[in-house]
């Protein structure tokens, strides 16, 4: 039992008491107890000598030094195969190392699978828990050479990788999970007669086996009694090699859930029985603390470290996980967390809390909940510059399920809405005195609205004006499309823009939007001028732009793009430089216009797509899907709120597109109508 289970005792319970005035008056809030914090019996007094000596000020500042956040999210990370050429289900070695000296460089530590689902974390403070496996048990996570008639582990194979790193850096560790099958680290000539012998390494050396099935088995495929045969054969498997060993954990082949669920946890076939602490699923996201009030161990969630078209996916992952991952405070008898992270905890918990006030509270759940359930409008600034314009869309979200605007900073005109104090903007005129911004941010704050800053990227009629170097012409030096798009080569041109950005966030909106993101369309744009065009096509182009504003702007603030639906399903980028796979990494959210109307005949095996909104829509969210699966980017589409051909649009095509949406999964979808006309009863379910 993890230590936190225990709590402090009485003793600390006494301490609570005499600090009730500093607890809930002072600075950063109650430290907290749940049920068994008032534990008093004898098996916890050795472990609270430390504890009673600390004063509930010292652990909020131990807290504050490092940061700590032990309701912040953990890297469970997972791969296939070791071998010598990286692929989309390979690792090289090479690759592997540099993993792991990429987690000990941003002070990660390795703990094992079994520990991270009881919530025993006992690492250092300042550090951060992760949590590596293995699936499939390929030779290359542990092959043993015969050399001269002594075994000995392959240095490249994944337990020769991890205990040389462990050797070199003793307080990162080298423990992990390897998930096996009937044949352990078999495939290789030479490799299976020796399966017995490597899983009793494993189990000697502090390694973790789990179970995978006996014959790999997708198990949604299976009946209940076939699905406890695989699990129970496997299980008496490794116990021939290990006599005793119960695997602690299992992991879900190919997505492969049965009915009932329950029977990877817990089953018996032909006397064998067998019991898992936690379940984990094939991928994708980062995975809960195990203090979090959502922690499930029976739906773990992993992350698949590849190379993604020349960057590491574990790279990514990490930088988005860096404003909100799991740091200790260094003390295992308490749960540490910033000032924000409140309702994250279970209605009942059996550990010590301490919270704390940090300079810059970062994200926090109640804006990330905000997030994930924004249903929103889009509000022209124009529109907004009236007050009785403007009370219309507040009164509409009080009538209706609608909890968020997002809202022009700037337009397709080039025009910014507000007076930006951006050098720029200033410079070419593209700032205007329409609406009060700050107070108008400050007032949807106050009603609890979720506020989108839309920034239109490459169509830029203002700054293409003002300053002809930057404007897209033709070989012939004419203007291309009239002279409203801007080079999305440019750094000036990238810079500008997230200048506004920045500016945003710090005018008060929760998240911005980047809209136009893309190359210019039509036959013209394809030979068009760039100047300071290079050898990167138009994908890399766009995705760069989308890297860089990242960087500029960090993972603090929530960041998403609005793109063209149909390259959901479109094999190229249409030359437009979208494409879905390669922008979702350095973004929140993705927001596919996926209206009807602008789908063509024939698209999704419909003559009118126009004419069936909810299938379409739901088919354009299952490409999205599965092109973004891997990368964290979550979806929120646009959805069609006009007229634009046959049939009208009114209130049974729009409730399709949100039914469709919901159904898909989704809680958090827009609402597109240009001229900012919406009715409550179209909206409303």
């Amino acid at each position: 039992m993890s230590r936190r289970a225990l709590g402090f005792g009485a003793v600390l319970f006494i301490l609570i008491l005499v600090s009730a005035v500093i607890l809930f008056f002072g600075e950063g809030g109650p430290v907290s107890g749940g049920k068994a914090g008032d534990n008093d019996d004898a098996s916890g007094a050795d472990s609270t000598v430390e504890a009673r000596e600390k004063t509930v000020e010292e652990l909020r500042s131990l807290a504050r030094d490092v940061s700590a956040n032990e309701l912040g999210y953990i890297p469970i990370l997972v791969y296939h195969q070791i071998g010598a050429k990286e692929g989309r289900w390979t690792r090289t070695p090479d690759n592997f190392r540099k993993d792991l000296e990429e987690l000990y460089a941003r002070d990660y530590v390795l703990i094992s699978l079994t520990d991270y689902l009881t919530g025993n974390i006992d690492i250092p403070a300042g550090k951060s828990p992760v949590v590596i496996t293995f699936d499939d048990s390929t030779p290359g996570h542990f092959r043993l050479l015969n050399n001269n008639g002594k075994l000995e582990v392959d240095p490249d194979c994944a337990v020769g990788i991890l205990r040389n790193f462990g050797q070199k850096h003793p307080g990162f560790g080298h423990v992990a999970t390897f998930f096996v099958n009937a044949y352990p680290f078999g495939g290789e000539e030479g490799q299976a007669k020796y399966w017995q012998q490597k899983l009793k390494m494993l189990a000697e050396w502090g390694f973790e086996i789990g179970n995978h099935t006996y014959h790999h088995q997708n198990l949604g495929t299976l009946t209940p009694d076939e699905v406890q045969m695989e699990i129970a054969t496997l299980q008496e498997h490794i116990a021939q090699a290990v006599p005793g060993y119960r695997p602690t954990a299992f992991a879900i082949v190919q997505d492969g859930v049965p009915e009932p669920f329950e029977s990877v946890i817990e089953g018996t076939y032909k006397d064998v029985e067998y019991h898992h602490q936690g379940v984990v699923m094939w991928a994708w996201r980062d995975a809960y603390s195990p203090f979090h009030r959502d922690f499930n161990p029976y739906r773990v969630q992993r992350i698949q470290v590849f190379q993604d078209h020349g960057e590491s996916s574990l790279s990514r992952w990490l930088d988005r996980l860096e404003p909100r991952r799991y740091v200790s405070d260094g003390d295992i008898e308490t749960v540490a967390i910033p000032h924000g992270w409140e309702e994250a905890l279970p209605d009942e918990y059996g550990y010590t809390v301490v919270v704390y006030e940090r300079d810059d509270p970062g994200p926090t759940p109640a804006k990330e909940n905000q997030a994930l359930n924004a249903k929103g409008v889009h509000v022209t600034f124009s529109y907004a510059s009236s007050a009785e314009r403007w009370n219309k869309i507040l009164q509409l979200i009080d009538k209706t399920q609608l909890n968020a605007v997002q809202l022009d900073v700037k337009d397709e005109s080039g025009r910014i809405g507000y007076l930006s104090q951006v050098q720029l903007a200033q410079e070419i005129g593209a700032a205007k005195d329409m609406i009060p911004i700050r107070e108008t941010l400050a007032g949807l704050r106050d009603r609890g609205i979720y506020s989108i800053a839309r920034i239109v990227i490459f169509r830029d009629p203002v700054l293409a004006k003002q300053r002809p170097q930057y404007m897209v012409k033709t070989p012939d030096g004419r203007p291309l499309h009239g002279g409203v798009w801007v080079n999305p080569y440019s750094r000036d041109v990238w810079d500008y823009n997230i200048a506004l950005a920045k500016e945003a966030y710090e005018l008060g909106f929760d998240e911005v939007q980047f809209d136009y993101i893309r190359f210019p369309e039509g036959r013209s744009a394809w030979t068009a001028n760039y100047v300071g065009k290079d050898d990167r096509g138009r994908v890399d182009v766009i995705a760069g732009f989308l890297k860089y504003a990242r960087e500029q702007i960090g993972w603090e603030k929530p960041l998403s793009v609005a793109v063209f639906g149909f390259i959901g399903f479109a094999q190229d980028d249409m030359r437009i430089g979208q494409r879905p796979e390669r922008m979702a990494p350095y973004c929140d959210y993705m927001s596919p216009m996926v209206y009807p109307s602008h789908y063509s005949r024939g698209n999704y095996g419909f003559a009118n797509p126009n004419a069936h909104p909810y299938e379409v829509v739901a088919s354009s969210l299952k490409d999205f899907e599965r092109l973004l699966e891997n990368s964290g980017c979550r979806l929120r589409p646009w959805l069609q709120a006009f007229t634009l051909g046959s049939p009208p649009y009114g209130r049974n095509e729009i409730q399709a597109q949100i039914r469709a949406t919901e159904d898909q999964g989704k809680r958090t979808w827009l609402l597109w109508n240009a001229g900012v006309f919406y009715r409550p009863e179209d909206i409303v379910p």
